[in-house]
């Protein structure tokens, strides 16, 4: 995999007084590392995989990185691994049926992928559970590496996230993916993952949503590797004048090769640790 961002801790730090927090996605390896004792972000990185190989090249990359990778072997006090992966469904708590969520992900997202392992949350404060599937091989080498990991899928810890805005599409973005949550008048709307290759198919995106759901005008809140000067960012502006950045959270700390960059680029990864 291609490092995009590598800021790893001191070589003293200890393990054993930290979290280590994982995001799996089709499109890579993320992670970040938190001393519990001290409430401070040590370091994080991001690995990108090559998405012009197929994706059947995805696990054997992912082995080759947790063998590479030292850190990723530690003695950690915690371990949470967050799966990005599209193909998800939530259920109310009235309809769902165990017994029946093979035939729920085959027909919400077809059947030409035998080989995928699917899985089930419980959102509690929603009462619905999300089914999700992702590729089976994935999921046996993070299961190998990480045997005693608490997982969820992305969009159930998203979700028990307070929805603090009223109106809001908060946009996280990644190199050819970006997930849009759309709340309106309190309510979630929307959480959904969409692929992108040029800056013209995000505005229409972001256009199409607010289409769909009768919306004029509406804050977006964009977190991810995204520079406030590029094509995509003027692209987004053109449609839509309320933009913010998200913030670090501030009763965390961080350490200062971390707080070098903007806050946004890494605050989706750092949202993981209110699932610890």
């Amino acid at each position: 995999m291609r490092t995009v961002f590598e800021i790893l801790p001191s070589s003293s730090f200890d393990a054993e007084n930290c979290s280590l927090l994982c995001e799996v996605s089709n499109e890579g390896f993320s992670f970040c590392v938190k001393d519990e004792i001290a409430n401070s972000f040590l370091g994080l990185a991001i690995y990108h995989y090559d998405l012009s190989k197929p994706p059947i090249g995805l696990p054997i990359d992912l082995q080759v990185l947790f063998h590479q990778k030292e850190i990723l072997s530690g003695n950690f006090k915690n371990i949470f691994v967050v799966y990005s992966f599209p193909q998800s469904v939530l259920v109310p708590f009235s309809l769902y049926d165990s017994k029946k969520n093979s035939l729920l992900m085959n027909m919400m997202y077809g059947d030409l992928y035998a080989n995928e392992t699917i899985l089930t949350d419980l959102v509690s404060n929603h009462s619905v559970y999300n089914c999700y599937r992702i590729p089976a091989s994935v999921y046996e080498v993070v299961q190998n590496q990480y045997p005693n990991a608490v997982s969820n899928h992305q969009y159930s810890f998203l979700l028990k996230e307070p929805f603090d805005e009223k109106n809001i599409l908060s946009v996280i973005f990644y190199s050819k993916k970006l997930i849009a949550i759309l709340v309106k008048n309190g309510q979630l709307q929307l959480m959904q993952s969409f692929n992108y290759h040029t800056p013209e198919d995000v505005s229409y995106i972001l256009l199409n949503i607010c289409n769909q759901f009768y919306i004029n005008s509406i804050k977006i809140e964009i977190s991810g590797l995204i520079e406030e000067n590029s094509s995509l960012y003027k692209e987004i502006y053109k449609f839509f004048t309320e933009i913010e950045f998200t913030k670090l959270p501030g009763d965390i700390n961080y350490s200062e090769e971390i707080k070098q960059y903007p806050s946004h680029y890494f605050s989706y990864i750092f949202a993981l640790n209110s699932c610890v």
